[in-house]
This record gives structure tokens, C-alpha cells and sequence, in this order.
């Protein structure tokens, strides 16, 4: 394959951007991508690009941050019921309880407060 811009050079990469042969001359290196040395309107599409890679990476790390909030809180809710039973064991239980409680519904509600965006 030929270099868009001469004729009689080889290839050294495809812009990302609008998919043009490029020698080295031609070819810049841009946030890990090959484009068009000196394009403002590669330039430009390469970013938008490098912008939903990361975006459509991050939207399954949003589930799963939702899920195990959502899944510790169930948790400790078990817990505290299960240990409610033992209560002689706790010095102050009733305390604990409360705190514990809290701490489960507050991660519950995190849990269930996550959206993707």
C-alpha cells in the first residue's frame, strides 16, 4: 500500500481518523493512534475516539460497583438478624445493632443509587 500524499512511498500506518495510507512523514503518533500529521479534523475524531473507548470500558465497572454494594448491604442485614439471636454474647448489643443498621442501609441505598452514565 501506498502513502496517501506520495505516490512512490510505502505505507507506514492508516489514520484512525478517516483511514488514509500514510508514510512516516505524514503519519503522527496521537494518543495511540496513527493520524494525519497536522489534521485538526483527525485530530479532533481521534479524541472523540479516546473518549467512548473509555467511556463503553467503564460502564460494566459501574455494574459491578452497584451490584456489590448493593450485595454487601444484603449481607450485613443477614448478619445482624443472625447475630440479633445471639445477643447475649455482645456486650452492648443493642447499640451495635443500630450501628450496624445503619451501615447496611447506607450501602444498600449506594448500591441502588449508582446509575451508568
Amino acid at each position: 500500500m501506498k502513502c496517501f500524499n506520495h505516490h512512490d512511498r510505502d505505507a507506514f500506518a492508516v489514520c484512525k481518523s478517516c483511514g488514509k495510507a500514510l508514510c512516516l512523514e505524514c503519519a503522527e503518533e496521537y494518543k495511540n493512534f496513527y493520524i494525519c500529521r497536522g489534521s485538526e479534523k483527525c485530530k479532533h475524531i481521534a479524541d472523540v475516539e479516546y473518549v467512548n473507548y473509555f467511556k463503553d470500558n467503564s460502564e460494566g465497572a459501574w455494574k459491578f460497583n452497584r451490584l456489590a454494594f448493593f450485595l454487601l448491604g444484603f449481607f450485613l442485614l443477614l448478619y445482624i438478624f443472625v447475630k440479633s439471636f445471639m445477643f447475649f454474647m455482645i456486650p452492648c448489643p443493642f447499640l451495635e445493632s443500630i450501628l450496624l443498621v445503619l451501615l447496611a442501609l447506607l450501602l444498600i441505598k449506594k448500591g441502588l443509587d449508582l446509575k451508568l452514565r
